[in-house]
């Protein structure tokens, strides 16, 4: 490594302990942005040692889980790394993370990059670190003020994987039609993964189904069944095109609510039954791609599947907290299909439940919110007993929710997340759970109260 790459590694190291002394943050975005206005390159020059390579996780959900499984597993497998943990994806959030996490690492004889990354920074974030493998989850329509439509995010990363040598492997979610097609006459090698049973199968595509044509000729796919959104066992009726063979595949699944769930997960090392201490069709997604980027990596199948069972979620992402008797649980939804996807968790829940609904338009959400009239809150009608919704646009929230007709039994707004979570696990009784749905900043700012109360710690410090 280059003296003056050192040199700012220990400049990036001081200023993140000042922000954090500062309380003004964990110190996660601020030093890579300083570092990289003065040296560019500075991802380059510091991932050009880490003599494993690098891991890039992509897709509009289920990044941050999808690499903390991989995190946890690669621990078990005593392979030293270096993540931002933290969600800060962007090159700033890589810059940081290397600067936090390396110096620790620099005596180690192994090491391995594993960084989150947004969708839009893929292009740049394979540039600039020669990944060894790239994982790409899925991809729905979120913050189209900032990434534009999925048919022009797709071909930005197919260009980016197509300058991929032999040496690197792109892991795709086969059952998303527009994540597979990046996937065609790639020079590197690609593995396909998903789910492939149809006893969770909707009836028809649900309004927050995106990808609903062929790549190749534009032809409205038809599908033998759909898990969510616009992913499922898909074909192209005029030019034949069809989800690839699957290469990682859980080919038996048993939902248990916010137990998680069990399934069978085929892979080239074997089969594997498995409890996922995830809920939902979409924490399986992320279990399959995990277990394919650590296969990938040469860990056992017995170490991956032992670290999922035991695998605790990321923060906000269905964090379970205990607060007086009363527990509160956090689920990030962040746009209509992970939205959905959380819905059809909580309809199955048996009892009545109490809700808070969050919602936020700043510039990490995206600005436009029209999108919560495509979530299916109808799903949720007869189950939902008291409703606060909060946040800076909790009037549009609350309006989306009268409109659905859900019957809730009392419906009201207060835009101060603390107050509106106080509010109501004071109606919940004691040993009742309490729900919160927020969107992403909402997600920060509730969780930053309840730091400040010492029921969570600060998300930098986990």
């Amino acid at each position: 490594m280059k003296t003056k790459t050192k040199i700012w590694m220990i400049v990036g190291k001081i200023i993140g302990g000042i922000v954090r002394s500062t309380k003004a943050g964990g110190g996660t975005t601020l030093p890579g942005k300083i570092i990289r206005y003065f040296r560019p390159h500075f991802v380059r020059e510091v991932v050009s040692g880490l003599n494993i390579g690098c891991v890039l996780v992509t897709g509009t959900n289920g990044k941050t889980t999808t690499a903390a499984l991989i995190a946890s597993t690669l621990k078990r497998a005593n392979i030293s790394f270096v993540h931002n943990r933290t969600g800060a994806n962007l090159l700033s959030g890589i810059a940081s993370a290397l600067v936090r996490e390396k110096i620790r690492e620099l005596k180690r004889s192994k090491e391995l990059g594993l960084f989150e990354v947004d969708e839009a920074t893929l292009p740049e974030a394979i540039e600039e670190t020669n990944p060894r493998v790239v994982l790409i989850n899925n991809l729905f329509r979120d913050q189209l003020d900032r990434y534009g439509e999925l048919d022009t995010l797709a071909k930005k990363l197919k260009m980016s994987l197509e300058k991929l040598g032999v040496g690197s492997t792109v892991i795709l979610n086969a059952d998303d039609p527009l994540v597979s097609s990046i996937g065609s006459n790639l020079r590197c090698r690609v593995i396909h993964f998903g789910i492939n049973t149809d006893i969770y199968s909707l009836e028809g595509l649900e309004h927050a189904a995106d990808s609903k044509h062929c790549s190749n000729c534009d032809t409205r796919l038809e599908y033998r069944y759909h898990i969510f959104g616009h992913l499922g066992d898909y074909r192209c009726p005029k030019c034949g095109a069809k989800r690839p063979p699957l290469d990682v595949s859980a080919e038996s699944v048993e939902l248990k609510s916010f137990e998680g769930s069990k399934c069978l997960i085929k892979t080239p090392a074997g089969a594997v039954e498995i409890s996922i201490p995830l809920p939902g069709l979409y924490n399986v997604y992320n279990t399959l791609g995990a277990a394919a980027v650590c296969l990938t990596l040469g860990v056992d199948l017995r170490v991956i599947t032992n670290s999922i069972e035991k695998f605790k979620a990321a923060f906000g992402r269905v964090e379970s907290i205990e607060i007086e008797g009363r527990k509160l649980v956090m689920i990030l939804a962040k746009n209509p299909a992970g939205f959905n996807e959380v819905i059809r968790t909580l309809s199955n829940l048996d009892a009545k439940l109490n809700v808070v609904f969050a919602l936020n338009d700043n510039i990490a959400d995206g600005r436009d919110v029209s999108w919560i009239w495509d979530v299916d809150f109808e799903n949720l009608k007869g189950k939902l007993s008291n409703v606060i919704c909060a946040g800076i646009r909790a009037w549009d929230m609350a309006l989306r929710v009268k409109y659905a007709d859900t019957g809730v039994d009392c419906l009201s707004i207060e835009p101060e997340i603390g107050t509106a979570m106080e509010r109501l696990l004071c109606t919940a009784g004691k040993n009742e759970t309490v729900y919160i749905v927020p969107t992403y900043t909402a997600m920060l700012e509730a969780r930053r109260i309840l730091s400040k109360k010492g029921y969570v710690t600060p998300y930098w410090e986990e």
